[in-house]
């Protein structure tokens, strides 16, 4: 899928994701038409881009367990991301 041209990936599996923010990496996704960025300060956090305030976690499960959108915990939600970076 695309939009405005930019191509996007996709997660193979939740323990991708795990891994991923375990590994610090930045991710950057949109999930339902808005535009997130998982990284690390510390400890993971999630914010809204551009500008978002961090929301903070003590590691990687409790984010995605914790961190709703539109109701459902991410971790419910990881099969929609919309990879843009990572």
């Amino acid at each position: 899928m695309s939009i405005s041209g930019v191509g996007f990936d996709r997660l193979k599996s939740l323990d991708e994701l795990i891994e991923a923010i375990e590994m610090r990496l930045d991710i950057e996704f949109i999930l339902r038409g808005i535009r997130y960025n998982i990284s690390t300060n510390g400890r993971p956090f999630i914010a809204v881009c551009p500008g978002g305030d961090g929301v903070f976690y003590a590691n990687a499960k409790e984010l995605l367990e914790k961190y709703r959108i539109g109701g459902s915990p991410l971790m419910e939600l990881w099969p929609e991301m919309e990879i843009l970076a990572m």
